[in-house]
């Protein structure tokens, strides 16, 4: 007989872009160092069909956004520059400040997971590189985290989860869809964060200005409260 898999009180669902990476400051580098290697015209070209790629991918997807713009660039040496920097990027430095430590804040009461919407290659080969494999007892890499969270809870039981992630529509999105199973934890960083905080409805359980706050929450306030008083 297979054992059921043991159900945790609290479990934790963290995002990466712009909650655990700045990247905010990964693009705009990006974006200066592609246009001294490039030129202007075929480093908007590399722009231009990024969002072409993630139009149709629904993700960001940089080998796809690569793979289009290499026939299109006369200097193959300068691709091969630009593909070297977006491929090997150093996240490991993009880390916001406290990252790594409200990880460990978390893991200390429950499971933590990283659930992120990216491409299936190159954001787990992304997190890898910022230093967070070991950061966390499970990796779900999703297209749109909000449809797929049913998935990513019957691989993580718990009776109760913690969403944290910058992006308030996805927040709302995911309390609209499993209420007090799940309690929303908004980090106020990133454009993401600025632009959609007045639309999202409902709104965050709780909001914090950065992932370094999170070290300073009990269990309670991060909602365990509700876990206890269902014994």
């Amino acid at each position: 007989m297979t054992a059921r898999p043991t159900i945790a009180e609290l479990a934790f669902l963290v995002d990466v872009d712009d909650t655990l990476i700045d990247n905010d400051a990964v693009i705009a580098d990006l974006t200066a160092r592609i246009a001294l290697l490039l030129g202007r015209d075929d480093a908007d070209r590399f722009w231009s069909l990024y969002e072409e790629v993630r139009r149709e991918r629904e993700v960001v997807d940089f080998p796809r956004t690569l793979e289009r713009l290499g026939p299109t660039v006369p200097d193959a040496r300068a691709f091969a520059q630009v593909a070297a920097l977006v491929l090997g990027y150093p996240y490991e430095n993009t880390l916001y400040p406290g990252a790594r430590e409200a990880l460990g804040h978390l893991r200390a009461l429950g499971p933590a997971a990283i659930v992120s919407d990216g491409d299936p290659v190159f954001q787990p080969a992304k997190i890898a590189r910022a230093g967070l494999v070991e950061a966390v007892d499970r990796i779900f890499i999703t297209r749109h985290k909000e449809r797929e969270l049913a998935r990513v809870m019957e691989a993580l039981p718990a009776a109760r989860y913690v969403v944290v992630d910058d992006k308030p529509l996805i927040l709302a999105a995911i309390k609209s869809a499993f209420g007090a199973t799940v309690f929303t934890l908004h980090v106020r960083q990133g454009h993401y964060a600025r632009a959609d905080a007045g639309q999202a409805r409902p709104q965050p359980d709780r909001a914090v200005n950065s992932i370094a706050e999170v070290t300073r929450l009990t269990q309670s306030e991060l909602g365990g409260e509700a876990v206890t008083k269902k014994r």
